[in-house]
């Protein structure tokens, strides 16, 4: 039995409950652009509504003053399109008006509530305690009955709607959150050997830390490495990979990195795979070269076809599996093909795959791939790159509070 109440042990029926939801997306014109995570907190609305309760959504958009910051009208719209069910909107998070509103809801519908992050308690540094205090926390809670947190992504901040209401309120990890952190357990609480994650994109410090915990852990047997976290480890491994990658490589300041990078080479190289070949720009057209032929006067967009070859036979042979960021310049053809390549490799692959990582949804769309094609595909990056280095969650650390302190009071 979990640590934390799920959303079967609540009795939510006729009840007000608080929804918090992380339905964060693109913004471009001010309007929506890109729903993946919408559509998943529709799933969730439906599934309380679903139950007889009246469910109050809080989310956020953005930080304020940022590009992305904007009003959650538009969301509650596309959430009631993809829940199917009324999902009211009020311009309101806790004064009259969205009290009033919560009053009026009828079972079996929404409300949401304005972006939580345009109050200032929202955001501000405290301890969970400090946080259940908050005047939004508190107003609300004297007008629910429970708190369901169905926001994963966001698990990692200790933030007021996040670790203030399960204090006050009876609560539950909502079904997303529930399936979310179930698969995570069974990619790194105890995984099925052997653990091969492939590690890309662009944050270096991110792999870093999840190799270090893994690999001392003893969770981890190889470490495949692509994109610039790959290129970053050839120089490590001393290779000159010539002036154009290297002029990337500190633009984007990944050489920063460079010595925690020697470091962990120093305590876990047999682990740790790096590129044999990889693909470059020579003039416009996609050249390969092997990682003996280097330097190179054109920058390093892709792993190549033998390193591709080379992987796909160690994730074949996995047990567990873990994707983060692609292997090169995925948007454009032809340096697709190693995340191509890979991706195909781990759904093909009969042990258990996590997908995860800020490129996630957008480059299994573009491969013709699906959610289904993988054990489990998180939406969180943070989060998720927070748990997988032993991290303690804040937003589960509060539903475990919660469950302690309301067991068989609800």
């Amino acid at each position: 039995m979990a640590d934390w109440f799920s959303l079967d042990e609540l009795k939510v029926q006729g009840k007000t409950i608080l929804l918090r939801l992380d339905i964060n997306s693109p913004i471009q014109g001010g309007r929506v652009a890109g729903q993946e995570r919408i559509m998943a907190g529709a799933e969730s609305v439906r599934e309380v509504a679903r139950r007889g309760a009246r469910v109050v959504v809080l989310a956020h958009q953005g930080r304020h003053g940022d590009e992305d910051y904007t009003s959650l009208r538009e969301h509650a719209a596309l959430l009631g399109q993809h829940a199917r069910l009324p999902v009211h909107f009020v311009e309101d998070i806790a004064g009259p008006q969205a009290l009033d509103a919560m009053k009026r809801l009828p079972p079996g519908e929404a409300l949401m509530l304005e972006n939580v992050r345009g109050l200032e308690e929202e955001t501000r540094k405290a301890q969970p305690e400090e946080h259940a205090k908050a005047g939004f926390v508190q107003a609300l809670s004297k007008h629910a009955d429970a708190y369901v947190n169905d926001a994963f992504p966001a698990s990692h901040r200790s933030q007021a709607s996040i670790v203030g209401f399960p204090l006050l309120l009876p609560s539950a990890a909502g079904p997303a959150m529930a399936k979310e952190l179930t698969a995570l357990e069974m990619a790194s609480g105890n995984p099925e050997p052997p653990t091969i994650y492939v590690l890309g994109g662009a944050k270096p410090e991110d792999s870093i830390a999840v190799m270090r915990h893994n690999f001392a852990s003893g969770k981890l047997d190889q470490a495949l490495l692509t994109g610039l976290v790959g290129e970053l480890f050839l120089v490590a491994r001393g290779h000159e990979l010539g002036d154009a990658t290297m002029g990337i490589l500190a633009k984007k300041k990944i050489l920063d990195h460079l010595p925690a990078a020697e470091k962990l080479l120093e305590e876990f190289d047999d682990g740790i795979v790096t590129p044999i070949d990889v693909g470059v720009r020579s003039k416009k057209v996609r050249e390969d070269i092997w990682i003996e032929d280097l330097p190179t006067e054109h920058p390093m967009l892709d792993i190549g076809p033998e390193t591709i070859e080379d992987y796909t036979n160690i994730i074949g042979q996995a047990g567990s599996l873990f994707f983060n960021g692609p292997a090169g310049l995925f948007e454009e053809p032809p340096f697709d093909q190693g995340t191509r390549g890979l991706l195909q490799a781990i759904s093909d692959a009969e042990g258990f795959s996590l997908i995860g990582g800020g490129h996630t949804t957008s480059t299994l769309h573009k491969f013709g791939l699906g959610f289904d094609d993988f054990g489990h595909v998180s939406l969180a990056g943070g989060a998720l790159m927070a748990y997988l280095t032993g991290e303690p969650l804040p937003a589960v650390e509060a539903l475990k509070v919660s469950k302690e302190r309301f067991q068989g009071k609800f």
